[in-house]
């Protein structure tokens, strides 16, 4: 009978332990898995705004502005070899490339090859309108058959946004035709020229009022100027600058 009894004892006392053991690791595992789903869900979506308005700002500053302009006057004369149909120049921005236009002055059907904006103007005074910035006119084109002959020229002005620029008389005399050898195609047609740049405010003013009465503004005297080194290197003759 006691035997029976301490058994009995020794059953209810390992019974006991065990179910102490099993409720003490739930409680420990709830305690972890709730303290940390309440610390990191406040910081991850405070980052996530943080990240969409910085997104936005950069866009809404890099939207293009379009381009002030001003106005360009000038009168152009062709001489010699040069007294053509017509004769193409192309103007170049020298602070963005992408700022191409070919002044086509006379007669030339169809279109530029290239995507660059095409003015047509009459020979003699002509007025364009520009982006603002540094120019140079970098070739002169003439048609030669049924080819083109192209030199290079250096001949810079400038664009001041909402003012009209008068760059002078362009004068050019081409001496005599010549052949070209290199490049593509191996030969073709080319030209010597003699440049000069007038100044004929007094005139040029007369006229521009009364051919433009409808545009308004002061008229500035700014010539363009001819970069005679570079010049020189592509064309043997004699450049003059008045």
């Amino acid at each position: 009978m006691k035997k029976f009894f301490i058994f009995l004892c020794l059953i209810v006392f390992v019974t006991g332990c065990a179910t102490s053991k099993q409720n003490t690791p739930k409680t420990s595992t709830l305690t972890d898995q709730s303290s940390p789903g309440v610390d990191d869900s406040g910081p991850e979506m405070t980052a996530q705004l943080k990240t969409v308005s910085t997104e936005e700002n950069p866009s809404e500053e890099s939207e293009p502005k379009p381009s002030a302009k001003g106005i360009v006057f000038a009168k152009t004369e062709f001489h010699g070899v040069v007294q053509t149909a017509y004769v193409k120049l192309v103007l170049e921005h020298l602070e963005d490339e992408t700022k191409k236009f070919q002044l086509n002055i006379g007669e030339k059907g169809g279109g530029s090859p290239f995507t660059w904006d095409v003015k047509n103007v009459e020979p003699g005074y002509f007025y364009i309108e520009l982006p603002e910035g540094k120019y140079k006119i970098s070739s002169i084109s003439i048609p030669v058959g049924s080819s083109t002959a192209t030199e290079n020229v250096d001949l810079r002005f400038n664009v001041i946004a909402g003012e009209i620029q008068y760059i002078g008389t362009l004068k050019v005399v081409g001496t005599k035709e010549k052949i070209k050898l290199g490049g593509v195609p191996v030969i073709k047609p080319g030209f010597e020229y003699i440049i000069e740049i007038l100044n004929e405010k007094e005139e040029a003013l007369t006229t521009f009022q009364q051919r433009y009465p409808h545009v308004e503004g002061k008229v500035n005297v700014d010539l363009m100027i001819l970069n005679k080194k570079t010049n020189a290197e592509s064309n043997p003759a004699k450049d003059q600058n008045q």
